[in-house]
C-alpha cells in the first residue's frame, strides 16, 4: 500500500492511497467466491453458477461492497503511517474499482495544528487581595437569617405591605383573550422582592384579603417571554393570604441551625474565613482567566472548523438544559439552535483554542490524569449533587462523558500549574 499526505492547510490534511492489484484481486476473488455459495440463479445449482454469470448479474453490487472492504481495511493504517491525528468525520472519494489494477481513494480530515508554545512558564499577572470587611460577615448572616425565617398568617386582616409573602391566585388576559400560559393558582409572590413582576408586586400593596383588582402590566421590548415582549397584559388578581416573614433571633442558639458552634460569635468567625475562601477562589479565577487571554494573544493558529462546531453544538445544549430547568425552550425566546451556534461561535473558538493550547502545555510538561483522580472528582460531584455513585457513573459510561471530564480536569491541573510558577504583583 502506498500513501502520500498534501497539506491542504494548516489543519487539513488529504491523503491518497494506493493498494496494489494482487490485494484488489484477492479480495474481488473471495467476495465471488462467498457469493458463489450463497448466490441462487434459475438454471444453476448452489455452489455451481459460473463466474461469468455471477458477474453479470452482480458486478456493481460486487465492486461497491469491494469499495468499501478495501477503504475499510487500510484507512486506519493509512492514518497510522501518516502520523495523523483527524478530529473530523473523513470526506472520501472512492475512486473507481477496476479489475487487474490498483485501486486509489483519497480522504480528506481536519487535524489538530501542530503548535508550538513557548515562555508560558513566569508569566507575570496582576492581582487585587480584598479583606473581608465586617459589614460582610453581618451582610452574609443576615441573609442565613432571612433563608431560616417562618411565614406566619397576619393574625388580624389589614392591607398588604411591602415585604409580606402574598398567596394569590392569578389569570392573564392579552386584547380579551384568556393567555393559557399565565394563569396559576395559590401561588407565592414577595410583595417588593422583584422575584416575580416588579410592577405587579408594587400593584399588589394596599390590597386586602379576598380582594380581587385587575392590573395592567406592560412589559417592555427586550422581555425575555418573547409572547409578551412589548405587549399590556392584563392580571386578574384575587388575594387569599398574607403572611409576614418572621426572623429568627440573632442569639447563640441561631447557628445551631448550620452545625456544632459554641456560640454567635464562633459562628461568625467561620463566616469571615468562608468569605475569605470564596474571594481567594475569585482571584484565582481572575488570574488564571489573565494566564489563558495571555497564551491567546502569544500563540495565534487556525483552528478546525469540526472542533468550534462541535464546541459551539455544546454551548448550545448546556443552554437548552438551564431553560429545561425553567421551564422554557429556545423558542420562548425566538431563537433557533443555528442562530444560537452562529452567537457561540466566537466564544467556541476561544475556548477551543485555549483547550489546544493548555494541552500541549500538559504533554510538554508532563501533566497527566490518573483514572483515580476521576474517580475521586465522581465522588465529588456524587455527593454535591447527592446521585448514588455507581448510577453516577453509569450516566458518565453510557453518555461518554468521561472524556470530557478528564479533559476539564486535565485544563484545570494545568492552568493550576501556570499559576503556581506566575509572578503575581499585587495591587
Amino acid at each position: 500500500m502506498e500513501i502520500q499526505i498534501e497539506d491542504l492547510s494548516s489543519i487539513k490534511k488529504k491523503i491518497s492511497v494506493e493498494i496494489p492489484v494482487e490485494q484488489v484481486s484477492r479480495e474481488i476473488d473471495s467476495f465471488y467466491g462467498e457469493l458463489k455459495k450463497k448466490a441462487k440463479i434459475k438454471g444453476f445449482r448452489p455452489g455451481k453458477v459460473p463466474r461469468e454469470i455471477l458477474e453479470r448479474y452482480f458486478k456493481d453490487y460486487v465492486k461497491a461492497e469491494v469499495t468499501q472492504k478495501l477503504i475499510q481495511d487500510t484507512y486506519l493504517e493509512a492514518i497510522s503511517e501518516g502520523h495523523l491525528q483527524p478530529v473530523s468525520t473523513p470526506i472520501i472519494d472512492p475512486g473507481e474499482l477496476e479489475k487487474d489494477k490498483p485501486f486509489h481513494y483519497t480522504v480528506t480530515v481536519e487535524v489538530k495544528p501542530e503548535i508550538k508554545i513557548e515562555d508560558y512558564v513566569g508569566l507575570t499577572l496582576e492581582g487585587k487581595k480584598e479583606e473581608v470587611k465586617d459589614e460582610e460577615v453581618e451582610e452574609r448572616l443576615r441573609n442565613l437569617q432571612s433563608l431560616h425565617a417562618i411565614l406566619k398568617t397576619i393574625p388580624e386582616p389589614r392591607p398588604i405591605q411591602r415585604g409580606d409573602f402574598v398567596l394569590l391566585d392569578y389569570e392573564t388576559w392579552l386584547e380579551d383573550k384568556p393567555l393559557e400560559e399565565g394563569k396559576a393558582k395559590d401561588y407565592t409572590v414577595e410583595v417588593g422582592g422583584g422575584r416575580f413582576i416588579p410592577e405587579l408586586e408594587e400593584a399588589l400593596v394596599g390590597l386586602k384579603p379576598e380582594e380581587e383588582k385587575e392590573i395592567q402590566v406592560s412589559f417592555p421590548e427586550d422581555y425575555g417571554y418573547k409572547k409578551w415582549a412589548g405587549k399590556m397584559i392584563s392580571f386578574r388578581v384575587k388575594i387569599k393570604e398574607i403572611k409576614e416573614k418572621i426572623l429568627p433571633p440573632l442569639d447563640d442558639e441561631f447557628p445551631k441551625n448550620f452545625g456544632d458552634y459554641a456560640s454567635l460569635e464562633e459562628f461568625k468567625k467561620k463566616i469571615k474565613v468562608d468569605l475569605e475562601q470564596e474571594k481567594e477562589a475569585i482571584l484565582r479565577k481572575q488570574l488564571k482567566d489573565q494566564i489563558v487571554d495571555r497564551l491567546l494573544e502569544a500563540n495565534p493558529f487556525e483552528v478546525p472548523e469540526s472542533l468550534v462546531r462541535s464546541q459551539a453544538r455544546a454551548l448550545v445544549s448546556d443552554m437548552k438544559l438551564r431553560l429545561a430547568t425553567q421551564g422554557m425552550g429556545l423558542k420562548d425566546l425566538n431563537l433557533s439552535e443555528e442562530k444560537l451556534e452562529e452567537d457561540y461561535r466566537e466564544l467556541a473558538q476561544k475556548l477551543v483554542r485555549t483547550y489546544l493550547i493548555l494541552e500541549k502545555i500538559a504533554s510538554q510538561e508532563g501533566i497527566e490524569v490518573k483514572e483515580e483522580e476521576i474517580e475521586e472528582r465522581l465522588k465529588e460531584i456524587s455527593e454535591r449533587t447527592r446521585q448514588p455513585l455507581e448510577t453516577l457513573k453509569r450516566l458518565y459510561e453510557t453518555r461518554n462523558l468521561k472524556p470530557e471530564l478528564k479533559a476539564e480536569m486535565l485544563n484545570e491541573k494545568t492552568l493550576n500549574f501556570l499559576l503556581e510558577k506566575a509572578k503575581i504583583q499585587y495591587q
